[in-house]
């Protein structure tokens, strides 16, 4: 009988060059991956359910004489994502709020789209950036665009294939926005 776990998508650990600590919004050791609060609250939980759900129902089916196969991977997998977890949990900081004059990394955006669409991002480091969908990784081609920038500036995007451009409608900090309700 296999108790087969659906995979999550991975995420990386190793730190983005641009969102290591140095910057006056995170707090902690120069060279430390930044996350925001809930980032490090949501991987904590993946941790916690790893952990508690996952590896525990698996466990005792490790044992059996005609054991799954991909319950063994399953397992070893869970338990390289949960060590990969303590590590990042471990050695990352915790980004501060700011005074939301420009963007940074962890604060809410709201931009307009060239279609008009008015939509929310934050860009964060990429171990977070797949929690949600507002969230966007620091490499990305939007990121690279947005930070620095304040509210009312008019940002050229390069993506790989063409160039666009959106406007800063709000800048908001690392901690607004932290319960299930958007603006």
């Amino acid at each position: 009988m296999s108790t087969h776990v659906p995979t999550r998508r991975s995420s990386p650990v190793a730190p983005s060059a641009s969102l290591v600590v140095g910057s006056p919004t995170a707090v902690g050791h120069e060279g430390s991956i930044a996350l925001t609060p809930q980032g490090r609250a949501s991987l904590d939980e993946r941790l916690r359910e790893i952990r508690d759900v996952h590896l525990r129902r698996l466990r005792p089916l490790l044992s059996l004489r005609e054991r799954d196969e991909r319950d063994v991977a399953d397992f070893e997998r869970l338990c390289a994502e949960a060590l990969s977890l303590e590590h990042l949990l471990g050695t990352s900081v915790t980004l501060a709020p700011t005074d939301c004059e420009q963007v940074e990394p962890g604060n809410r955006v709201q931009i307009q789209m060239p279609d008009g669409e008015h939509i929310w991002v934050r860009p964060v480091h990429p171990v977070e950036a797949f929690l949600d969908e507002e969230r966007i990784s620091v490499d990305s081609p939007l990121s690279h665009a947005l930070l620095g920038k304040k509210v009312g500036d008019r940002v050229a995007v390069v993506g790989p294939k063409v160039t666009w451009t959106c406007v800063v409608l709000d800048v908001r900090s690392v901690e607004e926005g932290l319960g299930d309700a958007r603006p």
